[in-house]
């Protein structure tokens, strides 16, 4: 029987939003800076200045910022776990890292929903 092909964002739970974001994440051995490349109510997938491994626990703290006005921002916090890891850029040390949110309120998935029906 032959499968049906169709777009993986049509069988994702949570719709994602393409857009830079800069937040930090936490690790047992620092703060990382980072950058959204898409986000959803489930995890981020970013780029970052250091390698990271599969199956590192994250604390994670970002902005979201409304319109780009600062008088409208929702903090979201949450912990991570690294679920993939891409060399995008050896001489330059840029990976891009997908997280899945392991640990996160509702209070703060709403928050992240709120602003990607916003920005749709």
């Amino acid at each position: 029987m032959k499968h049906k092909d169709t777009d993986p964002a049509e069988r994702r739970k949570y719709p994602r939003i393409n857009k830079r974001i800069p937040f930090k994440l936490q690790t047992d051995e620092g703060i990382v800076s980072a950058e959204t490349i898409n986000l959803s109510g489930n995890g981020v997938y970013c780029r970052v200045d250091q390698y990271i491994p599969v199956m590192t626990q994250l604390r994670i703290v970002f902005a979201l910022i409304y319109d780009n006005d600062a008088a409208e921002v929702a903090y979201v916090e949450c912990e991570g776990i690294v679920v993939r890891v891409e060399d995008i850029s050896p001489e330059n040390d840029l990976w891009h890292i997908a997280v899945f949110f392991n640990e996160i309120e509702d209070s703060e998935k709403n928050k992240i929903m709120n602003f990607i029906a916003k920005d749709q």
